[in-house]
């Protein structure tokens, strides 16, 4: 009897004991949860009235490799024509950096990368910052970063579930990065677009109210009086006309024009020799052009809204090359190539010879219309911006765009 008594005892202990260790687990699985699927707020700060600041990834990041993984330390590097909307990379513990050096690693390591099939590669921690595994992260749209993890806090191995988990976390939170910061740039520059239509609005009514409309009815009464023998009447007429006419256009010269009659008129070719001519050939030594016809006739393809948005940024990397390449100096040579191919879809380069990105001297802030901003309205159409630049050698804008038929 008591045997048997003592028999339920221990089985309820244990099951006592397993329930709890089954709640215990539930928590902790509840825990490691939670950064992730945490509300970030996301649409209450992109309306907001102040700057927002960027998405903060790192905290999902962290909490994926201590947690889930149980890493010793990860890295989360973007690559590919999406590093252009999110630069910023993630490590953990949050003290380790990135050096270049790492950096020019994982651009070769990248190369290897071929097939989404391909789960995950061992590397040398000496050049990898500690990490022993590289895990691809893909997109649609190709390879779109790598995730570095070192060995375990227990020195035991990955399963492949942990990988593939650690893949998908990856890429998502590479999305959320660059999906953020695309809707906070075309947030700045709707915002900055309706400012500018306001003073300019405010600007013409008042040019037109306070100067333009009375200088028309003194030079009306002005006619009237050469109409009853005034002598030099018509002269100062025809001068206040003239003045009235300088004013107005004056007023329209400031109204940003679009780019699009020019591009549907003369087409994308035609349009960025115009641009060189136009603005650029006293600033550079000389522009070579390479187009490839197959590129041509898929340029004819494009809709005007692609073709808008491929002059833009191209442009803008045409007059930066112009602007900044010689960094002040004159004596400086400066060439500019600009090429068109068909790569598996529309691709144009701007190469200059200059001091490359980030070498020139300060310059003031402009009007925010940037390559990054330009880089997110080529996203918008399904293209891509990236930028290659060698200090002192060669700045190179790529801009990426696939086949309409692709679209």
């Amino acid at each position: 009897m008591y045997q048997l008594l003592l028999l339920v005892l221990a089985t309820t202990v244990l099951y006592a004991l397993h329930s709890w260790r089954l709640f215990l687990d539930r928590e902790r699985s509840i825990d490691e949860l939670r950064p992730f699927v945490a509300s970030e707020h996301l649409y209450d700060r992109l309306l907001d009235s102040t700057p927002s600041p960027e998405m903060d990834t790192a905290r999902p990041f962290r909490a994926l490799c201590k947690d889930v993984l149980e890493a010793r330390s990860g890295y989360l590097v973007p690559l590919g024509p999406i590093a252009t909307l999110t630069t910023h990379t993630l490590s953990h513990p949050e003290d380790r950096e990135v050096s270049e050096a790492l950096l020019v690693s994982l651009r070769e390591l990248a190369a290897r990368f071929s097939s989404p099939h391909m789960m995950c590669l061992a590397v040398d921690p000496e050049r990898h910052g500690g990490a022993v595994w590289a895990i691809p992260l893909w997109s649609e749209r190709g390879l779109i970063g790598l995730l570095l993890i070192a060995e375990k806090e227990d020195g035991s191995l990955y399963t492949q579930e942990e990988i593939e988990i650690a893949r998908a976390a990856g890429e998502r939170l590479i999305d959320i990065q660059a999906s953020s910061e695309m809707t906070r740039r075309l947030i700045f520059l709707q915002r900055q677009r309706l400012v500018e239509s306001q003073v300019l609005d405010r600007r013409a009514r008042r040019v037109l109210h306070d100067d333009v409309l009375p200088r028309l009815h003194t030079a009306m009464l002005t006619l009237s009086r050469a109409k009853n023998g005034s002598t030099g009447a018509d002269r100062e007429a025809a001068v206040q006309l003239a003045e009235v006419h300088r004013e107005i256009a004056d007023l329209l010269s400031e109204i940003p024009s679009s780019a699009a009659p020019q591009v549907a008129r003369l087409g994308l070719v035609a349009s960025l020799r115009q641009e060189a001519t136009n603005y650029l050939t006293h600033d550079l030594d000389a522009i070579t052009w390479s187009f490839d016809p197959d590129a041509e006739r898929l340029v004819a393809g494009l809709s005007p809204l692609a073709e808008e948005v491929l002059f833009g940024a191209a442009r803008e990397a045409m007059r930066n090359a112009a602007r900044y390449g010689r960094n002040g100096d004159p004596s400086r040579p400066l060439h500019l190539t600009i090429s068109l191919a068909n790569r598996d879809g529309l691709e144009l380069t701007v190469t200059d010879d200059g001091v490359g990105v980030g070498y020139a001297a300060a310059v003031p802030a402009g009007s925010g219309q940037g390559l990054a901003l330009h880089s997110t309205l080529m996203a918008v159409i399904g293209g891509a911006l990236s930028v290659e630049s060698v200090p002192q050698q060669h700045t190179r804008v790529v801009l990426t765009l696939p086949h309409p038929s692709d679209d």
